[in-house]
C-alpha cells in the first residue's frame, strides 16, 4: 500500500456520541412519571452537579441535533454502554416543567445551516450545537446570543475547559458538554511481538512523547519489495493539526478576550511540528495519511499498529489498548489533545432560560449516568488514565476558517514532497493569513 496525497480538504472533523444508554435509574431527587413509564431526576444532589430552577416560565424547547433518536435507539440495543445525555435528557425535561422538547434532526455537517434558515425564517431554535470550527462564526454572523444573563460560573464547573473558551470579548455564547478527549489505539500484539512498551504505560509514567511515539512507529513499519506492507500509524489529514495541539500550541493564534485572531504558523512550536511530518513522511517514515478511509482496512487486517479514528468498543480478533496522542517537546508531559463541544442559544430562541436549565440537566445526567457509560465503554483502567487529576487538557481553535482543510492539505503535501519547513510556512502564510481574514474579519 502506498501512502496517498491529499488532492482535496477533507472532511470535519467527526463527532462521537461517546458513551450512550438508556438510563432508568432514580439519582434521589425523586420519581416521577417521564411520560414513558421511567423514573426521572435532575441529579441535583450528585457530587458536582447543580441544582435547576423549580419552574420556568415557558417549559417549550426546540433543538437542532446531529444524533438520530431512531439511530440512538438502535444503537442502543447493540451496546448498553452507548449514551447520549442530549436525547436522555429530554423525557426528564419535559417530566420535570410540564412542557415539550422538539428536536429538529438533520445532519452533523447542516446543523448551522438548519438553525440559520429556522431564524431567518421567524422560528429559531432555542438551542444547537457547535465546536471548535463553526464558534466564532456564528458569533460573527449573529447567528447565537450572549448567554452571560441566563449561565453562572457553576454551568462551567463540570469539565476542565475554561468558560473562556465559548466566549468572545467578554461575553459569553456557549455552554460545553463533556468534550471528547483524542486518543490512538494501538494493536497490543504486535506491540508484543516487536518487544516494544505499551504506550499507556508510558503515558502513566509521563514518558509517551513524540521520541517514543516516533521510535515505536518506526519499529512497527515493516517494508517489502520497496512498499509498506504495515505502517506505524495512521490518521486523517487533522491529525496535523492535533499534533500541533499536543505540543502546547495552534495553526491559529485566538485571544477571546482581546477578540483578536492570526496565523500561528511562523511559531517554533508549529514549525518544529512541520519538520517532525516531513520527517514522518518521507522516504523512512511510518504515517498513513488516510483521504479515504483506507486505513480501517489495514486496522481491521492487522497491518496496521496505531489508529486515529477507531473507537471503542473494540471488535477485532486482535487485543487493543489505548492512550492519548503523544506530547510534544513544547506541552505537559502528560496531557490529552481535547474536541471541546457545546451547545449555543440562538439569537431569536424563546426560551434562553430554559435552554441553560436544560444544559444543566444534561451535565448533570452525564455526571450522574453518562460517565459510568463511557468508563465501561473504554475500561475502567483506560477511562481514569485519561480522566486522571494529572492530565493537562490541550485545546484550541485550529480549525476556525472557511478553507483550513485545504490549507493543512497543501501543507501536508509538501511535507510528503520534503519541501523544507521554512519554504512551507513561506508558501503557506498569505493564504493562512487571508482564510482568518475571512471570518474574523467580520466581527
Amino acid at each position: 500500500m502506498k501512502n496517498k496525497k491529499l488532492m482535496a480538504a477533507l472532511l470535519a472533523a467527526t463527532l462521537i456520541a461517546g458513551a450512550f444508554a438508556g438510563c432508568t435509574q432514580d439519582g434521589g431527587g425523586g420519581d416521577t412519571s417521564s411520560g414513558n413509564g421511567s423514573a426521572w431526576s435532575d441529579y441535583s444532589d450528585v457530587e458536582g452537579a447543580q441544582p435547576l430552577p423549580e419552574t420556568l416560565e415557558n417549559p417549550n424547547l426546540t433543538i437542532v441535533y446531529w444524533y438520530n433518536k431512531d439511530e440512538y435507539e438502535s444503537q442502543k440495543e447493540q451496546d448498553p454502554n452507548i449514551y447520549d445525555p442530549i436525547l436522555e435528557a429530554i423525557p426528564d425535561f419535559e417530566a420535570k416543567y410540564g412542557g415539550e422538547v422538539e428536536v429538529v434532526y438533520t445532519t452533523w455537517g447542516n446543523m448551522i445551516t438548519t438553525a440559520t434558515n429556522m431564524q431567518n425564517s421567524g422560528e429559531a431554535p432555542d438551542l444547537i450545537e457547535v465546536y471548535d470550527r463553526v464558534m466564532h462564526n456564528v458569533i460573527f454572523s449573529g447567528l447565537v446570543r450572549s448567554i452571560d444573563d441566563y449561565v453562572t460560573d457553576e454551568d462551567y464547573s463540570y469539565y476542565k475547559v475554561d468558560r473562556s473558551f465559548f466566549s468572545w470579548k467578554g461575553s459569553t455564547y456557549a455552554i460545553p458538554v463533556k468534550p471528547y478527549l483524542k486518543y490512538i489505539m494501538y494493536n497490543k500484539d504486535l506491540f508484543d511481538l516487536a518487544g516494544l512498551t505499551y504506550p499507556d504505560v508510558l503515558f502513566r509514567e509521563g514518558k509517551w512523547n513524540w521520541d517514543e511515539f516516533e521510535k515505536a512507529a518506526q519499529a512497527l513499519t515493516v517494508r517489502k519489495d520497496g512498499n509498506i506492507s504495515q505502517y506505524g500509524f495512521g490518521g486523517w489529514a487533522e491529525i496535523f493539526n492535533q499534533f500541533i495541539v499536543a505540543n502546547g500550541s495552534s495553526l491559529l493564534k485566538i485571544d477571546n478576550a482581546a477578540g483578536t485572531a492570526e496565523s500561528n504558523l511562523k511559531s517554533a512550536q508549529v514549525q518544529t511540528t512541520i519538520s517532525k511530518f516531513r520527517d514522518w513522511l518521507g522516504p523512512n517514515g511510518f504515517i498513513m495519511i488516510d483521504d479515504n478511509d483506507s486505513m480501517f482496512d489495514s486496522w481491521n487486517a492487522g497491518q496496521l499498529a496505531m489508529i486515529v479514528g477507531q473507537e471503542f468498543p473494540n471488535t477485532n480478533p486482535f487485543e487493543v489498548g489505548m492512550a492519548p496522542l503523544p506530547s510534544g517537546p513544547d506541552a505537559p508531559s502528560k496531557s490529552v489533545y481535547v474536541y471541546p463541544q457545546a451547545f449555543a442559544v440562538t439569537d431569536g430562541a424563546d426560551n434562553p432560560e430554559g435552554a441553560v436549565a436544560f444544559m444543566r440537566l444534561v451535565n448533570n445526567k452525564q455526571l450522574a449516568v453518562g460517565d459510568a457509560k463511557e468508563a465501561a465503554r473504554y475500561g475502567q483502567e483506560n477511562y481514569d488514565m485519561i480522566y486522571a487529576d494529572d492530565v493537562t487538557y490541550l485545546y484550541a481553535y485550529d480549525t476556525a476558517t472557511a478553507n483550513i482543510d485545504k490549507i493543512v492539505s497543501s501543507i501536508i503535501n509538501m511535507a510528503y514532497d520534503q519541501t523544507p519547513a521554512a519554504t512551507i510556512v513561506e508558501t503557506i502564510e498569505p493564504q493562512l493569513v487571508s482564510d482568518v481574514e475571512l471570518v474574523y474579519g467580520r466581527q
